[in-house]
């Protein structure tokens, strides 16, 4: 592997961990059990501001860019082997499989979203960098569309709280019904987050050929800092409006429509400072704790759900357990993954559900 390549690709990993730890700040309040803004006490309703401002949608528009990025170079690795791509849509059944499952446990899921749009993702393996970019803005287009609507829509007719407490879940929790708690989710949250994927999927395809696009872009010439640089501010004051607008939303109906349209529109922008940030970052030798992270994505990220599912069911509180208490568990998970990421990839190759997840792609043939 030539050392432009190897360099980027540990940029690839780094961001991808960075990605997962805010990953986890974004679903820790879901993990707790989400529950209207008037319910928190001052101190959540301050770090449910910060997240809205710095880290939600932020991170999940990032590991969807990568996503895009890492199907590139899987696509390029099998020509280059003269294997068919028939082995991509091999590892997205898989993927869908643990997505399903994951599922049964917590509603968040997102593995399941991209698995099924990478089927649709494979349409555009043969194609060049111009129609991927053409595409990603025409489904890019359809989510501000749709995020404008329900802008407009809380403008006329007023803004409302979309957030709710699931009392039902909440009782399971309390009871510590483990098979009423699977059940709910396996009857009532998995059909709710297919219909979800059902809405989302072009946003998220859009992302997908952004970073397909940029991979393909830069691989021959990556960015110079001082692109990297200007990137990084233009972004950044792009998103102060946003910023603006979320405070003022918090200032009226904080877990309102209108706040969700800035929340959205803050994570296209402020994704981009953020990439920029970690690449300069990367280059000048920081950051490199994350890489270890990042290679055992798929690992962490479903630790993160069981983990937090024991502090729950062991807790016997969802809905009620204060965010900064949640902010102390999501610091003392990602400094224990970090620690044992580093240390089980100095001895093996990948992570336990990554190797998983590559046996099954290529079957018993060593790749």
């Amino acid at each position: 592997m030539n050392q432009s390549l190897n360099q980027r690709i540990v940029y690839l990993d780094v961001l991808r961990g960075f990605a997962l730890c805010g990953i986890l700040f974004v679903n820790m309040p879901s993990f707790l059990g989400d529950r209207p803004n008037a319910l928190m006490g001052e101190m959540d309703q301050s770090i449910r501001l910060i997240f809205d401002l710095f880290i939600q949608t932020k991170f999940y528009t990032l590991f969807s860019v990568l996503f895009g990025a890492g199907f590139y170079l899987f696509i390029n690795r099998l020509r280059q082997r003269g294997l068919p791509m028939t082995i991509f849509a091999r590892r997205l059944g898989i993927l869908l499989i643990i997505g399903l499952l994951h599922l049964l446990v917590w509603q968040g899921d997102i593995l399941h979203t991209y698995a099924l749009t990478g089927f649709i993702l494979l349409l555009f393996a043969k194609t060049k960098p111009v129609t991927k970019l053409l595409f990603a803005i025409a489904f890019q287009i359809y989510a501000i569309l749709l995020y404008l609507l329900i802008f407009f829509g809380a403008r006329q007719f007023g803004d409302a709280p979309v957030v709710e407490l699931d009392k039902t879940l909440q009782s399971f929790v309390a009871s510590r019904d483990l098979l009423g708690f699977l059940s709910h989710h396996a009857t009532v949250q998995l059909p709710e987050a297919l219909m979800n994927s059902g809405v989302i999927w072009p946003e998220i395809l859009s992302l997908f050929l952004i970073g397909a696009y940029l991979m393909e872009r830069f691989s021959a010439a990556p960015p110079t800092n001082r692109f990297l640089w200007w990137t990084l501010g233009i972004s950044l004051l792009l998103t102060l409006p946003s910023f603006a607008g979320i405070m003022q939303a918090h200032a009226d109906v904080p877990d309102g429509s209108i706040n969700l349209f800035y929340v959205w529109l803050s994570g296209r922008t402020l994704a981009i400072t953020y990439a920029c940030a970690v690449a300069l970052l990367v280059r000048t030798g920081h950051m490199q704790w994350f890489a270890g992270l990042g290679r055992m994505a798929l690992t962490n990220y479903l630790m993160h759900t069981l983990v937090f599912t024991v502090f729950v069911f062991f807790s016997g509180q969802h809905g009620t357990t204060p965010l900064w208490q949640g902010l102390l568990l999501v610091f003392l998970l990602l400094i224990s993954q970090g620690i044992a990421s580093n240390r089980y990839l100095q001895s093996h190759p990948q992570g336990p559900m990554e190797k998983l997840w590559r046996k099954g792609t290529y079957g018993k043939k060593n790749r």
